[in-house]
């Protein structure tokens, strides 16, 4: 088609949304994170360790060893128990070990850290949450948690509220059938 190399990337997100009936805008635009500067982790010599034994846990829970993770993890939480970021990352590997009561217990710990701040910390928190409470099948509460996520700057948690929203996954239900031919179902 001539033409389509002047499109913005938002005009080829509303194109691909039309022909995938089943994606949402949301979806097929990556606005990205827009999380504000993460101005909370001083530059002590505890915090650097702790920023430094979390590293170490994110890398061994990629290499899967997940054990070993949550061990330099706690180990990063013991130098530094007031630094959010480091139960949202032990949170994670919790989650991975599937446990999930554990991991709520990191993420509102890390909620308390950052109440009143507008950090990647806090966004990353209650993204989590979002996610744990979704899984419980809480999604008035997971929406709530997602909403403050988004207002943060988190992509992630922008289309996680368009997820989300009844009305939204009734169009494109709708929308769907429509292309697909099929009588709507309502």
């Amino acid at each position: 088609m001539a033409g389509l190399e002047n499109l913005s990337e938002r005009d080829r997100a509303v194109l691909r949304s039309i022909f995938d009936p089943t994606a949402t805008i949301g979806d097929v635009i990556d606005d990205g994170d827009t999380f504000p500067k993460d101005d909370e982790e001083p530059s002590t010599e505890s915090y650097q360790e702790s920023i430094r034994l979390s590293a170490e846990g994110v890398h061994l829970a990629e290499a899967g060893k997940l054990k070993e993770a949550l061990e330099a993890l706690n180990k990063g939480i013991e130098v530094a128990p007031d630094r959010a970021a480091g139960y949202n990352d032990r949170a994670q590997v919790l989650r991975l070990l599937q446990k999930d009561d554990d991991a709520m217990s990191d993420i509102d710990r890390a909620l308390q850290l950052t109440e009143g701040k507008q950090t990647r910390a806090r966004a990353l928190a209650l993204c989590q949450r979002g996610v744990l409470l979704r899984k419980r099948g809480a999604d008035a509460d997971a929406r709530a948690a997602f909403t403050e996520a988004a207002k943060l700057g988190s992509g992630f948690a922008k289309k996680q509220v368009v997820e989300l929203n009844p009305y939204a996954a009734l169009c494109n239900q709708m929308l769907s059938q429509v292309m697909r031919g099929e009588d709507i179902q309502l």
